[in-house]
Formats: structure tokens, sequence, C-alpha cells
């Protein structure tokens, strides 16, 4: 089976929803990803879900996730309150999951011990209301200086330990992989994928921080084709969603034609080795 792409909205932030939906049909993808962090877009401007998830489905795309409940591991009555409001809007949205991110500051001074804890209580306090609403928890390990939780193996392993894996999956980001340098992949326990290019060569893979992150094309230190080949051959069938924070690819004159390229270079490499 071919890979399915999708969109997160990170391609796009600037464009109102209908122009990233025109976006997303111009290049071809299946489906897109809301974001609940982007000022004055969906979601964050209170648009109803009900509006959205119509002006999607007329458009013929899904929605792979809502993109993201910060430092779920932090469990607090903020983060409670913060769970509950954007997996209610996924639900009603008809998105299949939500996005978990840890906590991921240089200065959070938990210990080794401190942060499996907090991760494991976190995954704890969310499992009922993913269930009560029939939604998703997509665990993403981020791969950053500070981050609570950058490695696949860990998210695992913290899933398995509350017996959660009837409220969540992991999402898999290729770059997040490589700029840690993991090489545990968990592919049964996958749900969602990113996927971004890094072209600069002057900074090592720990140095490298989100506005890096570009489209795929020849030269992608990240290693994507390799990383979805082995998430393809390990029988993955979930979205690829293109997840760029470079500003030169938001601001970009022709994105369009930039991403379909993207896309279409991907594809090609990907269906070749099949």
């Amino acid at each position: 089976m071919s890979i399915r792409f999708a969109l997160n909205r990170t391609c796009a932030p600037q464009l109102p929803l209908d122009g990233f939906i025109a976006l997303a049909t111009s290049v071809g993808v299946r489906a897109v990803e809301i974001r609940n962090d982007i000022e004055g877009r969906e979601f964050h401007d209170g648009t109803p879900a009900a509006d959205v998830r119509a002006r999607l489905e007329a458009a013929g795309l899904e929605v792979a996730s809502v993109n993201a409940l910060q430092r779920f591991n932090e469990w607090n009555a903020t983060r409670a309150r913060e769970a509950r409001a954007i997996i209610a809007y996924a639900a009603a949205l008809g998105a299949p999951g939500v996005v978990l991110c840890p906590v991921h500051n240089e200065d959070n001074g938990w210990t080794g011990a401190e942060a499996e804890r907090n991760l494991r209580d976190g995954l704890r306090q969310l499992r009922p209301i993913l269930q009560d609403h029939g939604v998703t928890g997509y665990v993403e390990p981020l791969g950053m200086r500070g981050s609570t939780m950058k490695r696949q193996d860990m998210a695992a392993a913290a899933v398995s330990d509350i017996d959660g894996w009837d409220a969540y999956q992991l999402c898999y980001d290729t770059f997040q992989f490589f700029r840690c340098g993991d090489t545990a992949l968990v592919p049964e326990r996958i749900g969602l994928a990113h996927m971004s290019g890094i072209a600069r060569t002057d900074l090592g893979p720990a140095a490298l921080t989100e506005p890096d992150r570009g489209l795929i094309f020849v030269g992608d230190r990240v290693g994507n084709i390799a990383q979805l080949r082995t998430l393809k051959a390990a029988g993955y069938t979930g979205f690829v969603s293109m997840e760029p924070f470079s500003p030169e690819v938001q601001t970009d004159p022709d994105l369009v034609a930039h991403l379909r390229a993207s896309l279409d270079y991907v594809s090609a490499l990907l269906n070749a080795a099949a």
C-alpha cells in the first residue's frame, strides 16, 4: 500500500482555513493536521469544530490529528482543562487522535526517575478523558535538549506499564528520531508519522531547531527516505504528515509548486523501493 500523505498546519500558518484547505487539495494530500496553537486560526480563534469539519469534508479531506497537547507529562489542573478542551474539539472534528508532546525546556529540573514517573502519571490521567471521547493519544517523543521523553522506546515502555494501548499510539517524527540519535523503532505501535527535511550542514543534529525544518529534497540530512522505507516495510499504513517549521517554507510564494515537488520526490523514492 502507498504511503498516505497529510499536511500539518505548520506548512502555512499564515493562511486562513480556506486557503490552507486549498493548499492541501492543490498538492493532492488526503488529510490535514489541525493545530490548536496558531494565533488567529481555527481552534485558537474559537471556530466551531463542526464548521471546520464541514469545510474539510466538502473538500474531500480527512483529519489526521489535532496537534497538540503540550506538556502532557506535567499533569496539573491547568493541563486537565487544556486536555478536556482539545480532546473534545478533536472528537467534534472527527479527528482520530490528539498529538501529545512532553515537557522540553532545558531547565525543567527533573531527574531521570522523575521524568519516568511523570510520564506515566500523565498517561494515566489522560487515558479516561481520551476514552470518554473515543480519541487516541498520539504520544510523540521529542529529541531536543531538555526533552523529558526523547525516544520511541521510552514512550512505548510507559504506555505498556500503564496498560494503555487501548487509548494510545505513538507519533513518530523523522526529524526528532534523527535529532536525538534514536535507533529503536516500534512500528507496530505507531499511529501517526511526521516528516520534514534538513538542508543546512553547519550544525550537528542536537543543535538543530524547529525553524531548520523544511521540505524534503536531495541532500536531506534526516534520512527521511530510509526511515519511511523502514516504516512502510514494517506494514505502516497510517498518515505521514509534512511538518515544516521553516519561515522560508511558510512564506514561500511558490509553496504549492515546491510542496507538490517534495511530496512527489518522497513518493517516487518510496514506490521505487516497493
